[in-house]
């Protein structure tokens, strides 16, 4: 029976991870929780069936597996906190979004006997399986060959996850342009709107599918935590160097338009569809297919008015069966005053 340690103080992706190694190790696994709060270590260890401790040293003391699950801000001192009570010849797992000072802090911490795999799962608790999720591993070179790092590797394989072997320092600057520059940029966009007093609803009244698409975007991000957005931010040491071509590149184009220069506007936006051009074709046809079912659920709605129509939520897979009366707005309406967004509601 592998004993397995999680110390987080956040739920969420945790609660499906824990949930997620229950069923696909049942009765071979227990595990424990930590939290800083009793009352909700309590809720979520009845909820999926494991234990939970408020003493992070006690919890790992016989764990054959410790996963540091903790903000960004502390994983550090956390790390340092249990490293010397940790079970010998056991594994440990990080698993932020930034890697440099978390395998740093693992490495110069705990004993010679401990096996440290650095982790980063690209996805978040809304997935169904981890199936073709991301998830990116930064181990030392020596540590490949052993046996129970190639036992995570081919586990996670087996169920279909892309795994994605770097280094520490190249997880960072990859992180500072995948995670910082989309996240700023969907603040800022964000923030824009609000000082422009931009009403949404109305705006949704001109929208494009494209518009449509970006604002789902923008309204994922905006339903998280800030804080987690503010520690990669403060963290990761490779994001200054994004942050400096950024506003260099904006301050660029507020010139352009600023002194109608339509000559360099033009070429730089061509020196760059030329860069990316072949990617470029591949990624249009990714936002092609949203656009797609987007519409051929618009048009399903349209030709089924006053016929009995089955819907699915695309979240819940919970199925219902009405007589369909009208859709507008993204709003399918039916016989009996039900009302679903068909954002939310397939028709099947």
């Amino acid at each position: 029976m592998q004993k397995i340690t999680i110390i987080w103080w956040t739920s969420g992706f945790w609660e499906w991870l824990t949930d997620f190694i229950l069923k696909r190790f049942q009765n071979k696994v227990e595990i424990t929780i930590t939290w800083i709060n009793e009352e909700k270590a309590k809720e979520v260890s009845e909820k999926l069936n494991c234990t939970y401790s408020l003493n992070n040293i006690e919890a790992v003391k016989d764990a054959d597996i410790t996963v540091f699950a903790v903000p960004i801000a502390y994983t550090e001192s956390v790390i340092k906190e249990v490293c010397l009570y940790l079970k010998s010849w056991s594994t440990v797992l990080d698993v932020t979004s930034i890697k440099q000072s978390p395998t740093k802090a693992m490495i110069e911490s705990v004993p010679d006997d401990i096996l440290v795999i650095p982790t980063h799962p690209m996805f978040g608790p809304y997935v169904s399986s981890i199936a073709w999720q991301i998830i990116v591993l930064t181990p030392e070179e020596k540590n490949k060959e052993d046996s129970r790092y190639k036992f995570l590797k081919d586990f996670l394989e087996k169920e279909w996850a892309k795994v994605v072997e770097t280094s520490p320092k190249e997880h960072d600057k990859m992180m500072a342009v995948v995670q910082w520059l989309t996240h700023f940029n969907m603040f800022v966009l964000w923030e824009t709107l609000k000082r422009l007093h931009i009403d949404i609803e109305k705006s949704l009244n001109f929208v494009s599918p494209i518009y449509k698409i970006m604002l789902s975007s923008v309204a994922r991000y905006m339903n998280q935590n800030p804080k987690l957005y503010w520690d990669i931010q403060m963290f990761n040491p490779e994001v200054l160097e994004v942050h400096k071509v950024f506003m260099e590149t904006t301050n660029d184009f507020n010139k352009f338009v600023k002194e109608k220069d339509e000559t360099n506007f033009i070429k730089t936006i061509e020196w760059t569809q030329k860069y990316f051009w072949e990617n470029a074709l591949a990624w249009q046809k990714y936002t092609d297919k949203i656009i797609y079912m987007i519409s051929e659920q618009s048009e399903k709605a349209k030709n089924n008015i006053w016929k009995q129509v089955e819907i699915i939520n695309i979240y819940t897979e919970k199925k219902e069966k009405w007589i369909l009366n009208d859709f507008q707005n993204d709003i399918i309406i039916f016989e009996n005053g039900n009302k679903y967004w068909i954002d939310e509601w397939g028709i099947l």
